[in-house]
């Protein structure tokens, strides 16, 4: 289980994964990444976690950001056009982009 997510610029919890604002699973060779995008009120910038479910080893969990508002806004905007953000197996034009 992860610890807290929190804005990689002032700290602020966000309060969990239901809190996100924007999600989308993809395959990675093999792989399943879960891309968690979060926004900070706060300091108006995008938090970012990256979750790898590893089919041979250890799953990992990792962080990407700040992302600033524009940016970040484009990219949810981006995967909430996918039907499915949660089938890693998704062949839409969002997958295909942000996949390998």
């Amino acid at each position: 289980m992860s610890g807290p997510i929190v804005c990689l610029k002032c700290g602020r919890d966000f309060g969990g994964v239901e809190k996100r604002r924007g999600f989308i699973s993809l395959f990675v060779m093999g792989d399943e990444e879960i891309q968690s995008w979060f926004f900070c009120e706060a300091c108006q910038v995008w938090t970012v976690e990256e979750y790898l479910d590893r089919f041979l080893g250890e799953s990992s969990i990792s962080f990407r950001g700040p992302i600033e508002r524009e940016a970040g806004e484009k990219q949810v905007a981006r995967i909430r056009e996918c039907p499915d953000p949660a089938d890693k197996w998704c062949e839409c034009p969002v997958h295909r982009e942000m996949g390998p």
